[in-house]
């Protein structure tokens, strides 16, 4: 019984972890995207503007 409850609450802790991995790889994704998409608009503005 006492191993049923140590396998039970130890369970969560588990489910917890992936999410918070997820919730940094969708961050780190969207700081990419946006980082990226300001960098081309930059590139580009600048190439306009010189020719």
């Amino acid at each position: 019984m006492l191993w049923l409850n140590m396998k039970n609450s130890s369970k969560p802790e588990f489910e917890k972890e992936p999410r918070v991995q997820l919730d940094d790889a969708q961050f780190a994704i969207v700081v990419l995207a946006v980082t990226s998409f300001t960098l081309i608009i930059f590139v580009l503005a600048i190439t306009l503007w010189m020719s």
